[in-house]
């Protein structure tokens, strides 16, 4: 959310934000000036603190909890404080180097690279990671084959640009040889290679019955494809979140616990919140779902453009180590990027 150019504080005041952000991010308890007079040296009095918090109140940068004399950051503080205030950081070189590791001994397919590296988020985050397989915007043809099993009874084996493999049993009307098969399959696989679903169906109608209703089969299994993707979606670390005091009460945890369970919803939400270039910040209020307002996503696309993409992010509460989890989902989505360049390209 764009912040408008009057929504600028003075250097004091922007000094004291930060430091309002920082001990509750530490403490999740409200900060109040007497606090930030003991424990930091602002070369300002008391009386000074206190005005400048009221006027950082009146702005909408903190707000006031009705049970306690402290203060907390707003949705505005923590946006202000994420687009001027932070310092970024780095992901410590030994983390970087543990990250690159990890995923580079990992020989298997684009799913389980995917669930590997929600592990790793929510080991070095401390807070829920989430990731989608990486996946063509829609599925894509790379080659099929046809298998004898039985006389009337083949096995239809579909290979999609993105290693995934779909299969199907097809029955014939009439008897036919591997031979027959292999001819037709290396044929098909010549006309439909890099094809999408709404391609195929646009073809004009085969010339035999065997081809038509292999290529009908291929085209309602790549659609079957499409509507599922969203659906591959990888969640690890959900205990960091349980133990977060903003969700204690059963009342603020339920709504959120239904919503992760229902993980494609989440999975549609994810690659809509890395639209933009690099690291998006989503906190609070500017979520798309209420059961999320209590909450921050850090998320980043990853992949290969007009290949296959996918989505790595965070969620955790609007206090959250923002310097920390940006840097993490960051270079995460970096090393994702180079694995699916080098090995599906």
């Amino acid at each position: 959310m764009p912040m408008k150019a009057r929504d600028t504080l003075t250097a004091r005041r922007g000094h004291l934000l930060r430091i309002i952000v920082g001990d509750y991010i530490e403490t999740a308890s409200p900060v109040g000036s007497e606090h930030i007079a003991r424990g930091h040296s602002l070369g300002v009095s008391p009386a000074t603190i206190r005005n400048d918090m009221a006027l950082l109140e009146e702005e909408g940068y903190i707000t006031h909890p009705h049970t306690s004399a402290g203060r907390i950051p707003s949705d505005k503080g923590y946006r202000y404080f994420v687009r001027t205030l932070m310092e970024e950081q780095e992901l410590p070189p030994e983390e970087a180097a543990y990250v690159r590791q990890r995923l580079w001994q990992q020989e298997s397919e684009a799913e389980e690279w995917s669930r590997l590296a929600a592990e790793l988020l929510a080991r070095l985050s401390q807070a829920v990671a989430l990731t989608t397989v990486p996946r063509a915007s829609l599925a894509r043809i790379k080659h099929l084959e046809l298998v004898l099993l039985q006389e009337f009874l083949v096995l239809l084996v579909l290979v999609l640009q993105e290693a995934r493999v779909k299969q199907q049993l097809v029955r014939w009307e009439e008897s036919v040889t591997q031979e027959d098969l292999s001819s037709l399959a290396r044929r098909l696989s010549r006309l439909l290679e890099g094809q999408t679903a709404r391609q195929i169906a646009s073809l004009p109608q085969a010339d035999t019955v065997m081809e038509e209703q292999v290529t009908r089969i291929t085209q309602r299994l790549m659609e079957g494809e499409d509507l599922q993707g969203a659906e591959q979606l990888h969640l690890e670390g959900l205990r960091h979140l349980l133990v977060q005091p903003e969700f204690a009460s059963p009342e603020r945890l339920l709504p959120l616990m239904e919503l992760i369970e229902e993980r494609r919803v989440l999975g549609q939400w994810l690659p809509r919140l890395a639209q933009e270039p690099g690291v998006n910040v989503v906190i609070g209020s500017e979520n798309p779902a209420a059961e999320l307002q209590d909450l921050t996503m850090v998320v980043a696309s990853y992949g290969v453009p007009d290949g296959l993409t996918g989505t790595v992010g965070l969620l955790g509460p609007t206090r959250m180590r923002y310097a920390r989890s940006i840097s993490t989902v960051r270079y995460l989505s970096m090393m994702m990027t180079q694995l699916v360049a080098e090995r599906y390209s």
